[in-house]
């Protein structure tokens, strides 16, 4: 197992210390991957990177913004020039403006740029990455892009009625991304899948959220249980391997059940 991504390289954007992205990233180097660490945020990005590099494994800390095409590609061209290529890419990186407000604020109070901005960065901030990455993965002849949607683009949440509009909207976005992106990378090789995700028990959200919150979304769930990093972490590897290579343009909504439910 520990040599599942051997010779393999990954980049894996909003891999900040405390979030789901960084737990991406450890599970990957485990593996054998040599991992591009990046996240707006360069500190928490290279805090990451030194925990992987603490455990035996190899990365590399890269700070961008992936909503500005020159940083991106720069970000591509520091892996490839480190690494000497990428073969996987995971787009974790994302923003939920008032999401956690309280009092929640409604879709009609929302500001336009706002909106917008959450469109580019959870998006547009994909495509952009993808867009960098594939030249390289198809000259490869192939790899794997995974990218992080929301089981809030797959039903309707009543748990969280206000200001989800903008959220939503974007990885109901990502959604359709990944199935126009896989018919045209399909032929060299690539496949670009996405992954959904319930409200997860990470660091960062147990910042902003509080456990008898938590435990009521848990609860909605048919599985009756809080998600974890652990819980999300084995479908993005399964997309990153070779055990998906004939999966492509496919959503997998990890939520306990949420959706189901």
């Amino acid at each position: 197992m520990a040599e599942r991504f051997a010779g393999r390289t990954a980049i894996v954007t909003g891999a900040a210390t405390g979030g789901l992205g960084a737990a991406y990233a450890e599970a990957l180097a485990a593996g054998g991957a040599r991992v591009a660490v990046a996240d707006i945020r360069g500190a928490q990005a290279e805090a990451t990177a030194e925990r992987i590099e603490a455990a035996g494994g190899e990365a590399l800390p890269i700070e961008v913004d992936i909503t500005d095409e020159s940083s991106v590609d720069a970000m591509v061209s520091a892996t490839v020039e480190r690494f000497g290529g990428v073969d996987m890419l995971i787009n974790n990186a994302a923003v939920m403006f008032r999401f956690l407000d309280e009092p929640r604020t409604p879709f009609w109070e929302v500001p336009v740029e706002e909106f917008e901005l959450v469109q580019r960065v959870n998006v547009i901030g994909s495509w952009l990455c993808a867009k960098a990455v594939f030249p390289h993965m198809r000259d490869r002849g192939g790899g794997k892009i995974v990218n992080i949607s929301s089981n809030m683009a797959l039903g309707t949440d009543l748990m969280w009625p206000a200001q989800m509009a903008a959220y939503t909207t974007s990885k109901a976005g990502v959604i359709g991304l990944t199935r126009a992106l896989a018919g045209e990378a399909g032929p060299y090789g690539v496949t670009v899948n996405a992954v959904a995700p319930g409200v997860t028990n990470t660091e960062t959200v147990g910042e902003h959220i509080a456990p008898d919150r938590m435990e009521a979304v848990a609860q909605s769930q048919a599985l009756r249980r809080q998600a974890w990093p652990e819980d999300i972490v084995g479908t993005v590897m399964f997309l990153c391997s070779s055990d998906s290579d004939f999966m492509t343009g496919q959503v997998l909504c990890v939520d306990g059940g949420f959706v189901a439910n």
